[in-house]
């Protein structure tokens, strides 16, 4: 070997050794890092506690927040600024920084405490509304099933619960089995299970559920989101109307429950011991016999027609399913009678119109994309106006609770503001304007009819939990005037929308698109 071939190879050494040098020179700093953030985060965290012993929440907040910048990924200090604001009775800002820890860390303890302070706050709502005294006849008297949310969980992979209702904030494995899964969108427990028939459903060594495993057993945080009309409470006479027997309280595992049993869903749902809900936090459990067993196939559509006033299904509804490409076939559906339908298409765009006796008819535009199934989707459809008009909220999953607010005067009469607090308003001894529809658990419709046309009135659209993501997640407002088509006003994430959406003004009958944020000051 040659002098030239020595200094190449000592060349190539001294380039190695320094590489070496820098990666464990790089990696020291890393783990020295590390532990630094640990250690200012630990001192965060004491500094916090020291001055909420002493009562002097001001500076634990400081202390608290200070603890998040340094490392946003963990939980201790984002439930105990939620704890300091809850002693404060400010919930609204203890739901934004459980709101923010939840999309932070993936924390289940995080995302409970959220699910939690939401149901409490709702329940709130609920009692609002009737001084705090629910008469169970008088809420339970238009209950009817959310026959969307009834499809959705009967045929939902994980797959398509990721896809509407956002990534997994947690996944536990429990003492029976089962894996425990929560979504961001979704205030519900989904529990997945291998079975001796099906090693598909859940891949245990990931502890996430296969794209295509479907829950067997899900737990909702509130049972308003299994019906409509829902106001906190229902009689056992009512529930055995909506459950079509006559159906007595059980008891398992202590807990006392009535139970609605089909074949594709049984309900059991928490009441006290004449078998009356008295909370829509009771609790509950939605076991799904012929999941991962009866899969929708590809190109099937199930879907509901709502009442716009009602909430409820409309039966013996008639469908017109027309594809942009005239080489697929126009198909034809009835609904049923809770309004259900599900038909077989072809993937295309297609235009659908829905004809109903009573009703406006109205077209949809729907997309089937190849090798997809769909469930849940509802189609929102007004009974004909005699006069009067009617505007109609829709939205997503979030934000849980968007709230219509209708205010203005009738000329020569009183101020009016028509909302969840007040749903009629009056003036010349007639009811001027009224709200229909209340919806708490995402989704809509709202619905608000204004019977006095003679008059100036401006809609707004408020997220009750203040959760400052209406822009984000988007919503929908279609406003039905005499003798003219319906007009559909849509929210972008562009818009600049926090928590209030201030929508258009009807003067005299006459529609003005205003579209832009608004404030509390407006109300």
């Amino acid at each position: 070997m040659g002098a030239k071939d020595n200094k190449a190879i000592k060349i190539i050494l001294a380039v190695f050794i320094g590489l070496l040098v820098m990666i464990i020179a790089g990696l020291a700093f890393v783990a020295v890092h590390g532990k630094m953030k640990e250690n200012n985060y630990t001192a965060a965290i004491q500094e916090a506690e020291k001055y909420l012993a002493e009562n002097n929440y001001e500076q634990a907040i400081i202390q608290y927040e200070n603890a998040i910048s340094i490392n946003p990924e963990e939980e201790e200090a984002y439930l105990a600024l939620a704890e300091i604001y809850m002693d404060q009775d400010d919930t609204s800002k203890a739901r934004s920084i459980l709101r923010k820890g939840a999309g932070q860390t993936g924390s289940a303890r995080i995302q409970r405490m959220l699910s939690t302070l939401e149901a409490q706050t709702l329940t709130g709502k609920m009692e609002d509304k009737t001084d705090g005294q629910i008469d169970l006849a008088q809420a339970s008297q238009d209950l009817s099933w959310d026959t969307s949310f009834v499809q959705k969980i009967i045929n939902y992979t994980f797959d398509d619960y990721k896809r509407e209702f956002g990534r997994v904030t947690s996944a536990t494995m429990n003492d029976d089995g089962y894996l425990e899964v929560r979504h961001t969108k979704l205030s519900a427990t989904c529990y997945y299970k291998n079975t001796s028939d099906n090693k598909e459903i859940v891949d245990t060594s990931r502890k996430t559920p296969y794209a295509e495993g479907m829950p067997e057993k899900i737990t909702l945080d509130s049972l308003g989101v299994l019906f409509r009309n829902f106001d906190g409470a229902a009689s056992l006479n009512r529930m055995q109307m909506l459950f079509g027997e006559r159906v007595e309280p059980k008891t398992m595992e202590g807990n006392i429950y009535i139970e609605s049993k089909e074949e594709d869903l049984i309900a059991r749902l928490g009441t006290d011991k004449n078998g009356n809900i008295t909370s829509p936090s009771s609790w509950n459990e939605l076991i799904l016999p012929m999941a991962n067993r009866n899969r929708a196939s590809a190109g099937t559509l199930s879907g509901v027609i709502v009442d716009a006033v009602s909430g409820k299904g409309v039966a013996n509804a008639q469908i017109t399913f027309k594809p942009a490409d005239s080489s697929h076939k126009t198909v034809k559906e009835t609904t049923d009678s809770r309004g259900a339908f599900q038909v077989t298409l072809e993937a295309d765009d297609y235009k659908i119109t829905v004809k109903a006796n009573g009703y406006i008819e109205e077209e949809f535009v729907f997309r089937i994309e190849k090798g997809k199934s769909y469930s849940g989707e509802q189609f929102v459809i007004s009974p004909e106006l005699s006069g009067e008009a009617r505007i109609v909220l829709e939205w997503g999953a979030e934000p849980i609770d968007l709230d219509s607010h209708l205010q203005g005067s009738v000329d020569g009469g009183n101020s009016i503001h028509v909302f969840f607090g007040e749903k009629k308003a009056s003036s010349g001894g007639s009811v001027a304007a009224e709200l229909d529809l209340d919806d708490t658990d995402g989704y809509g419709p709202e619905t608000t009819t204004i019977h006095n046309l003679d008059g100036v009135y401006t809609f707004s659209v408020m997220d009750f939990l203040g959760t400052g993501t209406m822009a984000q997640n988007g919503a929908t407002v279609k406003v039905y005037l005499p003798g003219q088509d319906p007009v559909v006003i849509e929210l972008g994430t562009g818009s600049g929308v926090d928590n209030i959406w201030k929508v258009c003004k009807i003067d005299h009958g006459r529609l003005e698109v205003l579209n832009c944020a608004g404030s509390e000051g407006d109300f």
